[in-house]
């Protein structure tokens, strides 16, 4: 399985981001633009979607803990054994995260300097000082005073700091269980300092022991349907759980620790026995980091040119918010092919 696609975590990262899409809807409600006040009960499709338009933000730290099951997957013993060297690793990692990045913050620079020689209302944030820190990638490292330019790219800024933190800390030639306890007990002190950095590097190490269980499992093979039905079990219990759980700190620790791991087990549990499942919706997967970075800039555009032509429409309309999704998904699917991918290969093969 070492060459093989993971489509069913490609498809849970992309449903992922348009959780987020959708968690983010709330943003068209303003009085502006909108015809009907915010309440999130009458958003579209509020009784099949309100886990996500209550609890949407969650998928953020879904994406940390896939991370780090796939790096731990792809990276960890290659690092260890002297591999792959540093270049050519921060080299892929910046070749996938930077272009789209940059390309959004000059978008959200061009928007900022627009609304503010138009008077229009400030849909986003920013100054100099952290356009220095996005273009570092660092505007949520502890430097920043206020959620600037494309917001939703903060946890872009922790993957980086994920990465670096990763390859060295996988320098250290001990044993990977050991070093991924001592990793999640220093993430849980780093959270009282810096709570965005201590939920990246928890949720990262917990998607790297999710990993390390999983490859115990695969090593006893003939279990390994006894542990897919063991995992649902569990999984079903701790969702069982969760709906009586009042307690929004419990719960989040369920969640972090339990559910999500469980869920990438399963997944990828599920692709052992079946290698070609999900792979005609891979695309989703595909252009999940394009949905992540892209809906903030286009959600931003969309309001200025209802304010610029002087209309107010329903947001709660089902028609506008699946035009929306199809929108988002389109301009994706363009960035993904025409964007992404040719920027990471230039830079994969020119540097």
């Amino acid at each position: 399985m070492k060459n093989h696609r993971y489509y069913l975590l490609d498809i849970a990262r992309g449903i992922a981001a348009f959780s987020i899409v959708i968690f983010h809807y709330k943003l068209f409600y303003h009085p502006d633009i909108s015809l009907v006040y915010y309440d999130i009960k009458t958003q579209p499709f509020y009784n099949s979607l309100s886990l996500i338009y209550n609890h949407g933000w969650m998928a953020v730290q879904f994406f940390f803990i896939i991370s780090g099951f796939i790096f731990y997957l792809l990276y960890s013993d290659k690092i260890k054994k002297n591999k792959i060297s540093k270049f050519d690793f921060f080299k892929f990692r910046f070749s996938r995260l930077y272009p789209l990045h940059f390309l959004t913050l000059i978008c959200c620079v061009i928007i900022f300097y627009f609304s503010k020689q138009q008077n229009f209302p400030y849909f986003i944030n920013g100054d100099l000082k952290h356009f220095i820190l996005n273009i570092f990638l660092i505007q949520k490292w502890g430097f920043e005073n206020i959620e600037s330019f494309n917001q939703p790219s903060w946890s872009i800024s922790i993957e980086a700091l994920l990465y670096i933190v990763f390859f060295f800390v996988f320098t250290i030639k001990k044993n990977n269980f050991t070093l991924t306890i001592i990793s999640l007990i220093l993430s849980i002190l780093i959270f009282f300092i810096n709570k965005y950095i201590g939920y990246g590097l928890y949720c990262f190490y917990i998607g790297g022991l999710t990993y390390l269980i999983y490859k115990k499992i695969i090593f006893f093979k003939t279990n390994l349907k006894f542990n897919c039905i063991l995992t649902s079990i569990f999984m079903l219990v701790t969702v069982i759980l969760l709906y009586y759980i009042d307690n929004p700190l419990i719960m989040k620790i369920a969640v972090f620790s339990f559910l999500f791991p469980l869920i990438i087990i399963n997944l990828m549990l599920i692709q052992f026995f079946f290698i070609k499942a999900g792979n005609f919706l891979s695309i989703i997967g595909d252009i999940s980091y394009s949905v992540y970075l892209l809906h903030f800039v286009l959600l931003i555009i969309i309001k200025i040119i209802i304010i610029n032509v002087d209309i107010k429409i329903d947001f709660n309309s089902i028609l506008f918010f699946l035009s929306y999704l199809l929108f988002i998904f389109i301009c994706s699917c363009i960035s993904f092919f025409y964007f992404e991918k040719p920027m990471q290969k230039f830079i994969r093969y020119h540097f």
